[in-house]
């Protein structure tokens, strides 16, 4: 598909898509780009990777018949910067794609103006990093959403969309706006709340903690040099996400305070046949 893939930052996601990739034989040379030596010396040894460099300008330039795919699996604070850098350096010859796999979209869309990048959001993952995580059959039967423009050649969109349905997941595409919107509450609020589970427990009560709160408390494992900046890139929305949290968490306060049973148990029954249902 592919004369070269190059991953910007091959980490859990970027490592995966590598190993995926290869598996499905869909580029030449993956080549991946990152900012520390260590990371990339694994990803290769790994076989994620065929060659490494730590800057993207030291990456050979393209040749006039080469399809170029770029992805950047980078936090989303760096995602626009580093595919600016893409277009600069691999723009003047060859076919170029670019792509992202960022957990929001809008910034992206609003600040990238060249056709050749459509954002991508492959919903998988793990609380786990680094190119030690990465598993080629991290994108089966998952969602991955595209989030194209009006504006983008069908070729484009449907180039991509062959890419990751190889992969294994499931394609849609949606507004960007839409999707941070959708995302504030399915992962960021999750994360969120993770993490203030996390910080209220006292030194007292870890002994008595067991799988519940492991499984509620798991994602407050995940990168926070990652979801800093998710938090910050979605704020408008995660907060429109927080209230809805707050007023559902102050309908059970009050039902509490008044020992108002028939609450307690529809709110607990309308949980169960929520998920019964999905």
């Amino acid at each position: 598909m592919f004369s070269r893939l190059v991953i910007i930052g091959v980490g859990l996601l970027g490592g995966s898509i590598g190993l995926a990739a290869k598996k499905y034989g869909l580029a030449q040379t993956i080549i991946g780009v990152g900012r520390t030596q260590k990371t990339l010396e694994i990803a290769f040894q790994n076989g994620i990777i065929d060659e490494y460099y730590l800057l993207l300008e030291a990456v050979p330039p393209p040749v006039h018949c080469d399809q170029i795919l770029v992805t950047v699996c980078t936090p989303v604070g760096d995602i626009v910067p580093n595919i600016c850098a893409a277009i600069q350096h691999f723009g003047h010859s060859g076919r170029l794609l670019l792509t992202d796999v960022g957990s929001t979209k809008t910034k992206q869309v609003q600040e990238i103006s060249d056709l050749r990048f459509i954002g991508s959001h492959p919903i998988a993952g793990s609380e786990r990093s680094g190119p030690d995580a990465a598993d080629a059959d991290l994108f089966q039967n998952h969602l991955t959403v595209l989030t194209p423009t009006k504006f983008h050649s069908a070729d484009n969109i449907n180039l991509l969309r062959q890419f990751w349905e190889t992969l294994g997941a499931h394609v849609i595409e949606m507004d960007a706006v839409k999707h941070d919107e959708i995302l504030a509450v399915t992962s960021h609020l999750p994360h969120v709340l993770s993490v203030i589970l996390t910080q209220m427990l006292q030194e007292e009560e870890r002994p008595f903690t067991g799988t519940g709160f492991a499984g509620m408390s798991r994602l407050a494992a995940g990168s926070p040099e990652i979801w800093y900046d998710i938090l910050l890139d979605n704020s408008d929305h995660l907060l429109n996400a927080l209230q809805r949290f707050d007023a559902q968490l102050h309908e059970l306060i009050i039902a509490l305070q008044s020992k108002d049973t028939k609450t307690i148990k529809q709110l607990l029954h309308k949980a169960k046949s929520v998920l019964v249902d999905n």
